[in-house]
């Protein structure tokens, strides 16, 4: 898998090639690709929070050029094209120099979104905006929407979570991080979060609030 491979149906051009590439030039997306193995899936609910985060940033018309397709939100698709969009999408959002801050947006927007929709906000008064039960929560749904990876969760104080990631292909210290930081934005409790990487695919959050 390369950036001249994605998740489009169509032969991609030598010009999209290129604008992918410029735009991604400031990450290591390209060197991820041939490390993800084709089991690794990602369900489309979470393409379409990418096309989301840039279209309420209103620069969502430069994305559809280059992914005019939308992943249907319940199948399963490639971890790989999944990279791509996301950096791409950083890329669009905060500009190329500055692509792990647009990932961390995109993390943070889906977090709010599902927050405000029917099922999060009946499930934030379910667990009483607990962000322990709520981090429990959030692990075993990223199983529903992830098929590779291991993450576990830690309690060492009252109020410090540790996750701990393995084989994460997304990026733990920018797109997750963002996810992390929009789950405790969404129950309005401050949250100092931190990534901790062993390597690019393995590493922590440390979360303290």
């Amino acid at each position: 898998m390369s950036l001249d491979r994605s998740s489009n149906p169509e032969a991609p051009s030598d010009d999209r090639a290129a604008r992918i590439r410029e735009l991604c030039r400031y990450c290591d997306v390209e060197e991820r690709l041939p490390l993800v193995p084709p089991s690794a899936k990602v369900r489309g609910l979470y393409f379409g929070g990418i096309d989301r985060t840039l279209a309420k940033a209103g620069c969502h018309e430069g994305f559809a050029a280059l992914f005019p397709q939308r992943p249907a939100a319940v199948l399963w698709h490639p971890a790989a094209d999944f990279l791509v969009r996301l950096a791409v999408g950083g890329a669009l959002l905060a500009g190329p120099e500055r692509v792990h801050e647009g990932m961390s947006e995109i993390g943070r927007g889906n977090a709010v979104t599902f927050a405000e929709s029917l099922v999060g906000r009946a499930l934030i008064r379910l667990l009483d905006r607990d962000p322990r039960r709520l981090l429990k929560q959030g692990i075993a749904g990223r199983r529903q929407g992830f098929s590779y990876g291991r993450w576990e969760l830690e309690f060492p104080t009252e109020r410090e979570a540790v996750v701990t990631m393995s084989e994460e292909y997304a990026y733990i210290e920018s797109y997750f991080l963002g996810a992390a930081r929009g789950t405790f934005h969404a129950v309005n409790v401050p949250v100092r979060a931190e990534a901790v990487l062993v390597d690019r695919f393995n590493g922590k959050h440390v979360l303290r609030w």
